[in-house]
């Protein structure tokens, strides 16, 4: 049985439903790994958007989750008691479906091989009752996974040993029902999950936003015509974020940022990251900014508050850079000003930060207070805030102090912080990594009257007034009614070959022959490469006319890859839908290449380079 798009549950209409509330209409779901206990902002900010949903448009929202850790956790009932998670939200996991189903809802999970009945003599023995047995190799390496449903039957056998036994390599998942036959059986983890997400979801016009950089590393092949899918950039998308940028993407997000264009819609949470990642040709107008929410924290602007008190919320690591605020607040001790600055968070780094606040004579004025719960709320009680990190995906916490009416001082680091704050007007800016003027823009606030400051503290409230529940909820409703559920377009027999590539002296410059490309809403091409080891990846536009397509790529582009082995590939982009075909190299295909750029044809025929030295912009 085969589970491809074209099997999906029914063909859908191409149009776009009405928007009579805050949002159109249609199911909707939120999609990520897990929530644990412990869980961090990116799932906060998940649990908060789903929850507005729910009570600004009362309307019904799923949180899905994949992890077999959230088996038998009931972290819905302990976030309604809480109340952290809206009523009208439910969670709901995979793995929690799967052990309570009955068979018959188990058969609604199409697989896509053809099931071996053999699969059942591949069982562990069973050791206890736990509803899980594991087989590992000598290093620890998971080779199979038996998962037991609550009835006490054998439910799924996961083996990533299939091509030799004791070594990982090849998969095969198979479904039994409870007398021990085959369902359905699948090659990989992320069909398996999209059979599941089919019986969820089903063919009602639905909503699927992902939240989780490591599911949307796959989840971007899940492509439906009823279902609009949605991912969210929540952090920096570069691999050296805080330093010079080489062009190698973040590894954790490097599978879903090479396939933007197979989303439907993609997010980040300032204008900035989404001008950043459109300069490097990620998207072909899938990128549009959604910012997180805040709340309201009712921070009074005219409320009087000890104008040296300061507080910070961050992490103690190396990316929040809690040094450089202590170094900074000792500084303007040392000025003779009065100051305290309470730090709110841990993390690896609180040794280190200890040893500094003592090395800078600062303990009475400098505390690390720890993780505290509701440590936004101590924004209201203080005048000013610091933000140091290297990088943000947009600094929520800037946002937070402002609500409350707290002025914040802030590094101009990508990304977030020159997004909301205007410099002087409501908050201070400072060039990342620069201590004085860190301590400088402090000492400044510490200077100013009363009446310059609760102007300042009015104009943080009504900035932060922006990214409240509903204007961003109502931008959400505005760039999910922009969506269409038209039929999504495949080009799945399309081939590329290459006619000539040249080393020129401005780059590389492509021209391809495109054939059985039976569509005629193909809106944009591009040329892609990525890398083979690391996490480098880019693309150009490319100009088309006819069958033939060119392309030029610059030096700038890939100057920071030498050494490295380059498969390049056409990207088809249409009105809805997404294809990437790997181009070939033929015996007629003309290749010149040079000292600095080598390029070739691999033993299979596609068309590769190796940037061999350093000093582009000169060829031989």
């Amino acid at each position: 049985m085969n589970n491809s798009p074209e099997a999906s549950p029914k063909q859908f209409h191409p149009h776009r439903f009405p928007h009579r509330g805050l949002l159109p209409e249609g199911r909707y779901f939120t999609l990520t790994w897990t929530i644990g206990y412990d869980f961090g902002g990116m799932t906060t900010v998940a649990l908060e958007r789903s929850s507005a949903f729910a009570r600004l448009d009362n309307r019904r929202v799923e949180i899905l989750t994949l992890s077999p850790e959230m088996k038998g956790r009931d972290r819905e009932r302990e976030l309604h008691e809480a109340g952290t998670l809206d009523r009208k939200v439910k969670i709901r996991s995979l793995w929690q479906d799967l052990t309570s189903w009955s068979d018959r809802k188990l058969r609604r999970m199409v697989g896509t091989v053809d099931p071996d009945p053999s699969a059942v003599d591949d069982v562990l023995n069973r050791s206890g009752r736990d509803w899980t047995e594991l087989r590992e190799d000598s290093e620890g390496h998971l080779l199979q996974a038996d998962r037991y449903h609550d009835r006490g039957h054998l439910l799924v056998i996961d083996r990533q040993d299939m091509k030799k036994r004791g070594r990982r390599g090849g998969r095969r998942i198979t479904l039994f029902d409870r007398d021990q036959k085959v369902i359905a059986q699948w090659g990989s983890a992320r069909e398996f999950y999209q059979a599941w997400l089919d019986v969820v979801i089903g063919d009602k016009p639905s909503y699927l936003i992902c939240d989780s950089a490591f599911v949307g590393n796959f989840i971007h092949e899940f492509r439906r015509d009823n279902v609009i899918l949605c991912m969210v950039n929540h952090n920096h998308f570069l691999a050296d974020a805080d330093d010079e940028p080489t062009g190698a993407l973040a590894e954790d997000k490097f599978g879903y940022l090479r396939h933007l264009d197979n989303f439907d819609l993609a997010t980040t949470l300032t204008d900035s990251q989404r001008v950043a990642m459109e300069r490097l040709d990620l998207s072909a107008g899938k990128l549009t900014t959604v910012s997180n929410l805040t709340d309201d924290l009712h921070g009074d602007p005219y409320r009087p508050r000890a104008r040296h008190k300061g507080s910070m919320i961050a992490r103690l690591a190396p990316q929040k850079r809690v040094e450089d605020a202590i170094v900074a607040v000792a500084d303007v001790a040392a000025r003779g000003r009065q100051i305290t600055l309470d730090i709110y968070g841990d993390g690896e780094d609180r040794p280190m930060l200890s040893e500094l606040i003592q090395s800078k004579n600062a303990v009475d004025r400098i505390t690390l207070r720890g993780h505290v719960e509701g440590a936004k709320s101590n924004f209201l009680a203080s005048s000013f805030s610091l933000l140091t990190s290297r990088y943000e995906g947009q600094g929520l916490v800037v946002l937070e102090s402002m609500s409350a009416g707290c002025i914040p001082i802030c590094y101009e680091v990508d990304f977030g912080p020159a997004d909301i704050i205007e410099h002087g007007v409501n908050g201070f800016l400072v060039d990342p990594g620069d201590v004085d003027g860190l301590a400088d823009a402090i000492s400044t606030f510490l200077s100013l009257s009363e009446d310059e400051v609760s102007a300042m503290r009015r104009n943080a409230v009504s900035r932060a007034a922006d990214f409240f529940e509903r204007p961003i909820i109502r931008r959400w409703g505005e760039v999910l009614a922009s969506q269409s559920f038209a039929p999504i377009i495949r080009a799945e027999g399309a081939h590329a070959e290459a006619q000539s590539a040249e080393v020129t002296a401005n780059g590389i410059a492509i021209t391809l022959r495109v054939s059985d490309l039976k569509e005629s809403t193909l809106t944009q091409t591009f040329v892609s490469w990525k890398s083979r080891a690391g996490t480098f990846y880019g693309r150009v536009e490319a100009r088309r006319s006819g069958e033939l397509i060119t392309a030029e790529i610059p030096y700038s582009r890939i100057e920071h890859m030498t050494g490295e082995y380059v498969d390049f590939s056409l990207d088809l982009v249409f009105d809805r839908g997404f294809e990437r075909v790997r181009i070939a190299c033929g015996e007629d295909s003309v290749i010149r290449t040079s000292d600095q750029v080598h390029l070739y044809s691999t033993k299979h025929g596609n068309f590769s380079g190796r940037l061999v030295r350093t000093d582009l912009t000169s060829t031989s």
